[in-house]
């Protein structure tokens, strides 16, 4: 860095700009840094366990970490395990063939997530 900002010294650029010029460049690579976390897909935050009760049926999507689900009609923990995507603000479940499953796309909202038919599914 020293070395960077003499070179720029010895090309007529004062180190008051030189110092600007850097904080510019690290702002910048910072904010791609962050833009890239947030739409990783991870789902970090997305984690944990989601339940529907509607007309006496429970039906519940588990998200885990590394991307790892259950969806399950019963709330015991066991069910179907797939994994899951999250893109466009939507967590959408994939089958152990790698496509996605018909009408398993569910917008994530503050109070969990919202199905193909409108249902949410309530973050516990």
């Amino acid at each position: 860095m020293v070395a960077n900002l003499q070179q720029l010294t010895e090309k007529g650029v004062t180190m008051k700009r030189a110092t600007i010029l850097g904080c510019l460049v690290l702002l910048v690579v910072g904010s791609v840094a962050v833009a890239g976390c947030g739409s990783s897909g991870s789902g970090s935050n997305l984690e944990g366990k989601y339940k529907l009760e509607i007309s006496g049926t429970t039906a519940v999507i588990i998200l885990k970490t590394n991307n790892k689900a259950t969806y399950s009609l019963i709330d015991n923990g066991s069910g179907l395990p797939v994994t899951y995507k999250v893109k466009d603000g939507t967590v959408v479940l994939v089958g152990a063939n790698g496509k996605e499953i018909a009408n398993a796309s569910y917008k994530i909202e503050p109070g969990g997530l919202r199905d193909f038919a409108g249902n949410l599914y309530k973050k516990q």
